[in-house]
């Protein structure tokens, strides 16, 4: 029988890389004068950023374990295993090769390699922890008796309580390469990882765990009560789990680290795992409404409704906004035509949506190289560094989204002509 295939899955790490494209590009563009923490669009607008580079490393550790798992042959000979260690030295590779500058190499005779290659990229960070994932997973098969899940769930706990410790060693001993591999390094005269082993780590092997989870439940995952519980389970353990950290700190051996009953990335992973139920719990309804209720619409009541939602946003813009519901409807209705129209014009639809989603490192590079001087050097991004307005950040947030949805849909076909052309 085949295997029933987890679609949401998909619907997850396509949701994560727009929301990165989105978070970047707001971050890079936006002018420091609206950066109000008291401001409630901006808070919520904030947690969404600060929540997309966990969830995304949850999901590489949550797919990267389920397809392992799910493999029929296990053990070294499981394909998943060959073709997870070429994926991961290509991530660790590209995320040095990121920090390189060619433009300032050759035209501004500044050195090839500087403090910002020794960094560790969020590529590094996954592919380091991926490898780990697949060295405990041989392990698991060959030698140790110990459940998958309890074995990664137990290391990403272990990663974070013991960040703390960590960053509090003395690494001078050590090449700053190695430090930044581990920590963020205390020496703040030249570049710092952001995103090294501890505790960014810990979010891949909890997703790790979840994956396993899913692989353990078959069928079951498919049904209601499975996102429903992890919308409970994360709710849960949202307000249990500093109680928990303070009593496992009183226990001998961890009374001996330095203190990490408040470390918030144990409350982000239960947040992520509510996330994560609500997206699974949404693609559900909206899977099942569009089986089996019939509604149609032509697309000149289509437009026209969109036409007057715009009409009104734009009336909106044109009076002096006070309240922040006032301000949250001119937005809505201003830019969800924006970008509902722009959906149907350029004949978007669900499969586009999954192919962002499916090619999430490509979309990753190319992104860094516009935005962050990836590479090449190029000056796009500081073009705009802290200069637009809230209305002009979100429509260049748009319009990056919609660039990249056009660019994975349509670079196989262009391709695939090339490859047929260069073969006549």
């Amino acid at each position: 029988m085949k295997k029933k295939r987890l679609e949401y899955i998909d619907v997850l790490r396509s949701i994560a890389i727009i929301m990165m494209l989105e978070g970047h590009f707001m971050t890079l563009s936006l002018q420091s004068v609206f950066r109000d923490n008291q401001n409630p669009i901006y808070e919520l607008w904030k947690f969404s950023r600060g929540l997309t580079a966990p969830l995304f490393l949850c999901i590489s550790g949550l797919i990267f374990t389920y397809l392992l798992l799910s493999n029929k042959v296990q053990g070294w000979h499981n394909p998943r295993v060959k073709k997870g260690i070429k994926r991961i030295s290509l991530l660790v590779l590209l995320g040095y090769l990121l920090q390189v500058n060619l433009n300032s190499f050759f035209f501004r005779d500044r050195p090839l390699l500087t403090s910002l290659t020794q960094i560790f990229h969020i590529l590094q960070c996954i592919g380091t922890s991926l490898f780990i994932l697949i060295i405990l997973y041989l392990l698991k098969i060959y030698i140790l008796k110990i459940p998958f899940g309890i074995l990664l769930l137990s290391l990403g706990i272990f990663v974070i309580i013991f960040s703390p410790t960590l960053h509090e060693a003395n690494f001078s001993n050590f090449p700053r390469m190695i430090e930044n591999i581990f920590i963020i390094s205390k020496n703040k005269t030249l570049e710092r990882s952001v995103f090294p082993l501890f505790p960014w780590a810990g979010y891949v092997f909890l997703g790790g765990s979840l994956g396993t989870l899913i692989t353990i439940l078959k069928d079951y995952a498919h049904h209601y009560l499975f996102p429903v519980t992890l919308i409970l389970v994360g709710l849960l353990c949202k307000h249990l789990i500093y109680f928990v950290l303070e009593s496992l700190q009183l226990l001998p051996l961890f009374n001996t680290l330095e203190p990490f009953q408040y470390q918030y990335e144990p409350v982000r992973f239960c947040q992520i795992l509510v996330f994560i139920g609500v997206v699974i719990l949404a693609h559900k309804i909206i899977v099942y409404a569009s089986k089996n209720i019939t509604f149609r619409m032509n697309k000149t009541t289509i437009y026209t409704l969109l036409g007057i939602c715009f009409s009104v946003g734009s009336y909106l813009f044109t009076k002096e906004i006070k309240t922040t519901n006032q301000t949250l409807t001119a937005y809505l209705l201003f830019f969800s035509p924006i970008v509902i129209t722009l959906w149907l014009t350029t004949r978007c639809n669900y499969n586009t949506f999954l192919t962002i989603g499916q090619n999430t490192l490509s979309v990753y590079v190319f992104h860094v190289v516009i935005l962050y001087r990836g590479f090449f050097g190029f000056k796009l991004g500081g073009f705009f560094k802290d200069q637009l307005t809230p209305f002009y950040a979100i429509t260049g947030a748009i319009i990056l989204v919609f660039f990249f949805l056009a660019y994975t849909q349509y670079t196989p076909i262009l391709m695939n002509k090339i490859y047929r052309l260069s073969r006549k």
